[in-house]
C-alpha cells in the first residue's frame, strides 16, 4: 500500500504522546504529506500520571516545527490515573487494560478523525508483529496508519537527529517520555529513577500502598516490584542541595 497517497486522501489525526516513536511519526507526515493536507495532532495528557515537562515538551515540538495550531492537548477531567490505581488495580495489557480505554481511547473519540498516525513498530513487541500498515481496530472504531512499522529504534533515533529536533528531556531524567510515570511495564532502571522523583515517587508509592485489592498474581507481582525498589530509594535522593 502507498500510505502517503491514502492519508493524502482523507483528514487524519496525528497521536502524539512526547515520545520518539510519535515524535518521528509526526516528523514523517510533515516531510511526506506535507502541511497543506488536512490533519491535526492530538496530544493526550494521562490525567494524574504526565509530568509536566511531558506536556511542555509537546507544546514546544509543535511551536518548534510550525505545526502548533494543528494541536489539540486533551485530558480527561473528571478523573484521576492514581484514583483508578488505588480502585481498580494496575492495567495489564488485554481486557484489564482500563488506562487505555479510560484516559486515551474516551478522549480520542471527542477529538480525533477517523484516522489515526500512530508511532507504534512491529519491534516493540511480539503483539505487534502481526499489525498492518493500515488497520482497522473494532474497538475503538479507527482505522491506524502506522508508517514506521518496519522501523527499529535505531532509525527513529536516526531520523529525528536527522531533523535537528531534542527528544523529550524526561527520556534522560526516567528513561521514559514522563507521558505515563507510573507504567506497569517499565523496565527495573525507569522504576528507580521513576520512584527518585520527589514529587512522584511518594505519591505513586501512596498509591499502590491503598490498592484495595490487586485482582491478579501478576498484577500482585508488579505492585510488590514497585513498592520493593521504593523502599530502597535513599533518603538523599529528596535532599535538596
Amino acid at each position: 500500500m502507498d500510505i502517503v497517497a491514502f492519508l493524502r486522501r482523507r483528514p487524519f489525526t496525528v497521536l502524539f504522546s512526547g515520545g520518539k516513536d510519535s515524535l518521528a511519526a509526526l516528523l514523517w507526515v510533515i516531510d511526506n504529506v506535507g502541511l497543506s493536507h488536512d490533519w491535526n495532532i492530538l496530544y493526550v495528557e494521562v490525567t494524574g500520571n504526565t509530568h509536566h515537562l511531558c506536556n511542555e515538551y509537546v507544546h514546544r515540538i509543535c511551536e518548534e516545527l510550525g505545526v502548533s495550531d494543528r494541536l489539540i492537548h486533551a485530558r480527561r477531567e473528571d478523573a484521576d490515573f492514581l484514583d483508578y490505581v488505588r480502585r481498580y488495580g494496575l492495567p495489564l495489557i488485554g481486557k484489564y487494560r482500563w488506562c487505555l480505554w479510560q484516559f486515551k481511547v474516551k478522549v480520542f473519540k471527542k477529538h480525533s478523525h477517523f484516522t489515526q498516525v500512530s508511532g507504534i513498530k512491529r519491534s516493540d513487541s511480539r503483539r505487534r508483529r502481526n499489525v498492518r500498515l493500515v488497520e482497522y481496530f473494532r474497538q475503538s472504531g479507527n482505522v491506524a496508519a502506522n508508517p514506521l512499522l518496519d522501523w527499529s529504534d535505531g532509525m527513529v533515533v536516526d531520523y529525528i537527529r536527522e531533523h535537528g529536533v531534542e527528544i523529550n528531556p524526561c527520556y534522560r531524567i526516567y528513561g521514559h517520555s514522563g507521558n505515563c510515570m507510573l507504567c506497569p511495564y517499565h523496565s527495573l532502571r525507569k522504576i528507580r529513577l521513576t520512584l527518585q522523583d520527589p514529587e512522584w515517587g511518594p505519591k505513586i508509592a501512596e498509591a499502590l500502598r491503598t490498592v484495595k485489592a490487586p485482582r491478579s498474581a501478576k498484577m500482585r507481582e508488579i505492585r510488590d516490584r514497585w513498592l520493593r525498589e521504593w523502599g530502597q530509594v535513599p533518603l538523599t535522593a529528596f535532599i535538596k542541595i
